[in-house]
């Protein structure tokens, strides 16, 4: 349902949720903790579509586990994509079928404050890699 986040993993990442007396805060901090993706592969190519900023996505596998590459225009989805990417990247294909954006989301109480069109494209970017899991290629 987390995708590879551990019990463990998941109980830091919602206990450095709710230290931040601002959510916002907490995902530009997030943002900051995605690796960078080189310039050159920000091409619509790689672009998700349905998602409110611009967001880029390259997945590969390596054996049996998932490598992400995420980045956006907007910080905030930025740090969103963050936890998706923390979540997802180095899972198994039985991770990423079981991952549940929505579930993750509540637990670390960021429900509330990602507005449906946010969400919208957020659960583009988990199809996408689904679809890629499912699929091999985008």
């Amino acid at each position: 349902m987390y995708g590879k986040l551990s019990e463990s993993d998941l109980a830091q990442l919602t206990a450095q949720a709710q230290q931040q007396p601002q959510r916002l805060k907490f995902l530009i901090q997030q943002a900051a903790l995605l690796p960078a993706m080189p310039a050159q592969m920000k091409v619509a190519a790689n672009e998700v579509h349905g998602c409110e900023a611009q967001v880029w996505l390259l997945t590969k596998w390596h054996g049996d586990l998932l490598e992400l590459q995420l980045d956006s225009a907007s910080r905030v989805v930025k740090g969103l994509l963050a936890l998706i990417y923390q979540a997802l990247n180095g899972a198994t294909p039985a991770q990423v079928a079981a991952f549940q954006l929505d579930a993750l989301l509540a637990t670390l109480s960021l429900d509330n404050m990602v507005s449906t069109s946010r969400r919208n494209g957020l659960s583009a970017v988990v199809r996408a890699i689904t679809d890629y899991n499912h699929n091999g290629s985008m």
